[in-house]
């Protein structure tokens, strides 16, 4: 046994197991001068200049305040020197014989750049975090972090750990992580008590997706947690269907209920701004000449109440088209909606000539708006619906947005997309509240593809704007409800500011190192400048030769070793197979 002593005199014990592991990893430098307690410089030893150090997660040890410590970090940059070399005279020899010995070569120093992400005090065989509030001696042995350090270090917290990826240029030592639920732990062990918000960013082929596939996964673990992934492309509802590797797996060994909701299969419920909006964006006026934007609003408002008899579902009936139709031709109902005689008869006109050549083709476009409120067929959902199942315990909701499955009789495109999408949000918000009122914490994350689309820094349609303004006021009100967000872009400089500031975790993959999305990504992490530069060393995943790799920086309370916020870097873990295979086992 090896014995130390602690802070109030009693006697602690490391197993010799321990000690061992620590005693044997690989030394490759010492710290050097000079050093701070943010960033330290490590003298790389001769024996380990050949290494390939870039990446790698190091630690040293040293006493603080009479008890062991031990200090991790990762290596972002190397440097090399040789101050003979830059001697003048010495460069004109160098520069006509290439060589000069002994100057060229062992004269060379090597010094890495290592960014403290962890520290934790020893008390015998436990750990517990720490910080560093002093700067070690020159001369502190700094050796590798290796897969059996990570697992004495953690040992308690290993039901707890999950892996989405290796440690940066590091092969099969993996980057502890872990993903909990934001119920309060001491109702449901293994939450934090409250929500933050997530994004995953990175250009396309980046592997962006795949990783938000991964973290979904991870949260997936809790049985408690409920998932919502509004998902405008159509790319999740694909991978997380179940006669997929992932979808079967999530349904199979996690008893996860995944419920996939499409065109198909959802129902809008009715209020008189969507149908107004529906109809604005389908076109409809245009056809009959009503050009002016405040005559369009008049002529639904005076529609809604020639048929406030008629129930919604029943809207798309012929019967009821006809009786809307036959009286667009009526100076009377006209005047009501549009005050002069020449625009009122530049739309007689236009009715008339539909009337007599394209009346079926204007009730398939009404037809095609008014469907969006009728039930289909016996698998149909109102969305008031889909949101009590979104925050049923298990569930893993998808609201499929795509126009792949879109049914005939449907009128659909991008602007009505924003609609739908913009009421979800809305109805998700509201539902949400009254949930958090009745119960408490809601204990679910929502999910957001393209929301560079949906939230960009620029002013935009009045479509975009207002989902803008639902998803600025979400991450700003919903935390408290126990609902986080995750934000999955391509872009971190066209995302809006006030929503990039309210995450408390980010994901950068590969393609964001230069111009505007620099200087955001300079914003968000603030002065680490090697980190910056080591990020920039990324290659991009589709120009690789043979297997592609995709590499991340994070930073945010997604890892027990990083404690301040410190840049992470990992690379993605083969998914599915290897992604699955590490992480669960049954």
């Amino acid at each position: 046994m090896v014995i130390g002593q602690n802070s109030v005199n009693e006697m602690v014990y490391m197993t010799d197991d321990t000690k061992k592991v620590f005693d044997n990893a690989e030394k490759i430098g010492v710290i050097g001068s000079p050093s701070s307690t943010g960033e330290m410089i490590i003298d790389v030893l001769g024996t380990a200049v050949d290494k390939k150090l870039v990446g790698s997660l190091c630690f040293f040890d040293y006493n603080q305040n009479g008890e062991k410590h031990y200090a991790l970090g990762q290596i972002t940059e190397i440097k090399m020197r040789n101050v003979w070399a830059e001697d003048p005279t010495m460069r004109g020899l160098i520069r006509q014989k290439g060589r000069v010995d002994p100057i060229t070569g062992r004269q060379d120093t090597h010094t890495a750049i290592m960014n403290i992400s962890a520290v934790f005090s020893q008390s015998g065989n436990n750990f517990s975090q720490s910080m560093l509030g002093t700067v070690p001696s020159t001369g502190t042995l700094t050796k590798l972090v290796s897969g059996d350090v990570i697992e004495s270090i953690l040992k308690e917290q290993q039901d707890e750990m999950f892996y989405l990826g290796n440690i940066y240029g590091v092969e099969n030592i993996k980057m502890p992580m872990w993903f909990k639920h934001f119920e309060n732990p001491q109702k449901i062990k293994h939450g934090i008590g409250e929500a933050y918000h997530l994004g995953v960013f990175g250009k396309t082929g980046s592997g962006k997706s795949v990783l938000a596939r991964m973290i979904i996964t991870a949260y997936s673990r809790h049985s408690d947690m409920s998932i919502f992934i509004l998902d405008p492309q159509g790319e999740f509802s694909h991978d997380f269907s179940p006669d997929k590797k992932l979808g079967k797996f999530l349904t199979e060994k996690l008893d996860r209920k995944i419920r996939i909701f499409t065109l198909n299969n959802l129902v809008f419920d009715f209020n008189e701004d969507l149908f107004r909006d529906l109809l604005i964006s389908s076109k409809f006026f245009d056809d009959i000449a009503i050009w002016w934007e405040d005559h369009k609003p008049r002529f639904v408002d005076n529609i809604l109440t020639l048929l406030k008899n008629e129930k919604p579902w029943d809207y798309s009936k012929q019967e009821v088209f006809e009786k809307v139709w036959s009286r667009i031709g009526d100076d009377a109902f006209l005047s009501n909606i549009i005050g002069s005689e020449s625009a009122r008869e530049r739309v007689r006109n236009a009715w008339e000539s539909l009337n007599s050549s394209k009346k079926e083709y204007m009730y398939k476009k009404w037809a095609g708006v008014t469907n969006l409120f009728k039930y289909r067929g016996s698998g149909s959902i109102r969305l008031s619906e889909v949101l009590d199942k979104t925050h049923e315990s298990g569930n893993i909701v998808i609201i499929d947005l795509s126009s792949k499955d879109k049914p005939e009789d449907v009128v659909w495109n991008d602007e009505i997309q924003l609609i739908a999408i913009q009421q979800f949000l809305n109805g998700l918000n509201k539902h949400s509240e009254i949930q958090y009122k009745k119960g408490g914490n809601l204990n679910s994350l929502v999910v957001i593809d393209e929301a560079h689309r949906l939230a960009p820094r620029e002013k935009s349609s009045d479509h975009i704007e207002r989902i803008k303004n639902i998803l600025k006021d979400s991450v700003r009100t919903t935390r408290k409800y126990g609902l986080g967000w995750m934000f999955i872009s391509q872009t971190l400089s066209s995302l809006h500011k006030e929503i990039l500031n309210q995450l408390r975790a980010y994901f950068f993959g590969f393609g964001l190192g230069w111009g505007n999305e620099l200087r955001s990504l300079k914003e968000l992490i603030g002065g680490a400048e090697s980190s910056i530069r080591l990020y920039q060393l990324f290659r991009d995943p589709q120009s690789s030769i043979g297997k592609r790799e995709y590499p991340f920086m994070a930073i945010g309370p997604i890892s027990p070793l990083s404690f301040s916020d410190t840049p992470l870097f990992f690379t993605a873990l083969d998914y599915p197979d290897a992604f699955l295979k590490i992480n669960f086992t049954f």
